[in-house]
């Protein structure tokens, strides 16, 4: 079982991809073929992509040694997601729901080292002022958790922040390089811009791995 830390990965300059919700074998196989940075698992019940636990410890297995698995959490108790980390089914957590400093201080407690992304919905300027005071080390932009639409991008303007940020949320092909020309995010969170009928495409998640790493 893979046990890296993922702030041990040695920093490119590029921009980094992390391809998520996987849920099906044939996930794991497009990614173990066009190899993003990052593979993304959803661990919350209503969305179509939920895996559980016992799932995911096989596709740990299955998934290359060399991505890291981030463990989307929704609100889990902080014992729960910590234990997965020290039994290496998920090398990063990110979290979606209203965990706070005192959570992410208790994760960090019982899993010292451990890396922890922390999604932000975006609705206003106030929204992205709050983010900089996240202890978090990695800030994911994000427009509504999964709801496959950019937020308003004109928020984005003329902010700037001391944090590493992933962009989420309605990136696709069609989008990929505008995002990453305007706004340099350390990393891309691409989902349903790689699905075709809710399921991950191998096709287009070539293509916008290739789109990414062509710049």
């Amino acid at each position: 079982m893979r046990s890296q830390n993922a702030n041990q990965m040695v920093d490119s300059g590029q921009t980094k991809i992390k391809i998520c919700g996987l849920y099906r074998d044939a996930d794991i196989d497009a990614v173990n073929q066009y190899q993003p940075d990052y593979a993304g698992f959803v661990f919350y019940p209503p969305s179509h992509r939920y895996v559980t636990w016992e799932q995911m410890k096989d596709f740990r297995e299955k998934l290359r040694s060399e991505i890291p698995a981030v463990g989307v959490c929704v609100n889990l108790p902080v014992e729960e997601v910590a234990a997965h980390l020290k039994e290496g089914f998920i090398q990063i957590a990110q979290l979606h729901g209203t965990e706070d400093e005192a959570y992410m201080e208790m994760l960090r407690s019982l899993v010292p080292g451990c890396e922890i992304w922390k999604a932000c919905k975006i609705r206003s300027a106030e929204d992205l002022q709050k983010i900089e005071n996240s202890s978090a080390d990695r800030i994911l932009l994000d427009n509504g958790y999964g709801t496959g639409n950019c937020f308003d991008w004109r928020l984005l303007k003329d902010w700037s922040t001391k944090h590493s940020f992933l962009l989420a949320g309605g990136l696709q092909s069609e989008n990929i390089k505008e995002a990453i020309n305007n706004f340099a995010p350390w990393g891309v969170d691409i989902s349903s811009g790689v699905e075709t009928d809710k399921k991950k495409d191998p096709d287009k998640i070539r293509k916008i791995i290739e789109q990414v790493r062509s710049k």
